[in-house]
């Protein structure tokens, strides 16, 4: 249970003598005629120097001091608490396998980030926890290569992004042994998932679809059908049987079926564990593109239109990314800049800001197509998409 803290601070909202009282959401600020709440979604950094808590948000600096021998134990609650609520922000209600803290350095799309985090492994990603908002969910199943190196290791995606992780110490081991331990439980479950749609794969075809294709992620029909075209039969029967089986047949007669991307996603909510298919589509110049789930859930009543994107690769990997990412709750990309303002959305806010692959797909998404009729909807969408 949380206490509060006695203290001085000075910024430009509350100064002064204070109670300090670090909450789930937030710091509650209190003062004899004033108090003041900070909540978590608007911290960018804080900082334990020189006996004081240093604090920065979007447009204003709190400097804490005075807080006596309990000004390491407040730093450590606040960062404690905050990092319950990235976590939250970065959909991980699981608990870690290994946890330890050590030195990190990141690179994305020609940006770089370091520091000093907490690092936390997971069944299916590896989060980065610094008291910033610098935080990364580094999606294990779209590793392409771990390296070893003296007491640090480094994970690249296939999407191109490094983070390396040094200055592990006695922990370089174990860190690297638990990271090896979640890819190989994603590896069977994609093996497994490959097996189960398709049963007349032999070992080379299961190995080389699960290599390209891990769970949940949508991958191009003609990449698939290079390696079994049986696969690609089992996949539509599976697509015929689904909620989006007619989109499916509109999407092949109207653009190009090879470029089409499928994917299974396994436990969506609200969806009793089964397997959700759900389809890419690209539009007629690969410009554009159009998003279908097979589920029951409200938004499932409307097709994600993205454009004036470059690259037609890029965008269904940046997806697929920010699928796996935000565990298939698409709200998160259809919720305006005035929307994430909202107290409600703080959590998706925070989401977005720590996700270069939500924020690419976000910034080319281009409207929901709401399924009316199936004639208007069919005559929008090619509208849409040429």
């Amino acid at each position: 249970m949380s206490i509060e803290y006695t203290c001085e601070i000075a910024s430009e909202p509350i100064q002064g003598e204070v109670t300090l009282k670090p909450e789930i959401d937030g710091l509650a600020i209190s003062a004899l005629f004033d108090s003041f709440y900070m909540p978590f979604s608007d911290i960018k950094s804080f900082s334990w120097q020189d006996y004081s808590v240093r604090i920065l948000t979007e447009d204003k600096i709190f400097t804490i001091s005075r807080l006596g021998n309990l000004g390491e134990a407040f730093f450590m609650e606040l960062y404690s608490l905050y990092n319950q609520k990235v976590r939250q922000a970065l959909f991980i209600s699981a608990t870690p396998s290994f946890k330890t803290e050590a030195n990190y350095h990141y690179e994305e799309n020609g940006k770089d980030a370091q520091g000093k985090a907490v690092l936390e492994v997971y069944e299916n990603c590896v989060l980065i926890l610094p008291p910033d908002e610098k935080a990364r969910r580094i999606p294990l199943c779209f590793v392409s290569s771990l390296e070893k190196a003296d007491f640090g290791l480094t994970l690249t995606l296939n999407t191109g992004e490094r983070y390396s992780f040094g200055r592990l110490g006695l922990d370089t081991e174990a860190f690297g042994q638990h990271i090896e331990r979640s890819l190989h439980t994603l590896r069977e479950k994609a093996l497994n998932a490959t097996r189960e749609i398709d049963q007349t794969l032999n070992m080379k075809q299961i190995a080389d679809i699960a290599r390209i294709m891990p769970e949940g992620a949508a991958v191009p029909l003609i990449r698939l059908h290079e390696i079994a075209p049986s696969f690609i039969q089992a996949l539509e029967a599976k697509i015929a049987d689904s909620r989006v089986a007619a989109e499916y047949q509109i999407f092949k007669q109207n653009f190009n079926v090879g470029q089409i991307c499928v994917g299974v996603k396994q436990g969506l909510y609200g969806e009793d564990n089964e397997n959700i298919i759900w389809l890419i589509s690209p539009g007629k110049n690969a410009d554009t593109a159009a998003v279908e789930f097979a589920t029951g859930q409200e938004t499932a009543a409307a097709t994600f239109l993205y454009g004036n994107f470059a690259d037609w690769e890029v965008f269904w990997r940046r997806l697929n990314q920010a699928m796996e990412a935000i565990e298939f709750n698409r709200e998160v990309i259809r919720l305006s800049k005035d929307e994430l303002l909202k107290a409600e959305y703080a959590q998706y806010a925070m989401a977005i800001k720590r996700n270069p692959a939500l924020q690419f797909i976000r910034h080319y998404f281009t409207g929901r197509l709401i399924h009316s009729s199936p004639e208007h909807w069919q005559q929008e969408l090619i509208s849409n998409m040429t």
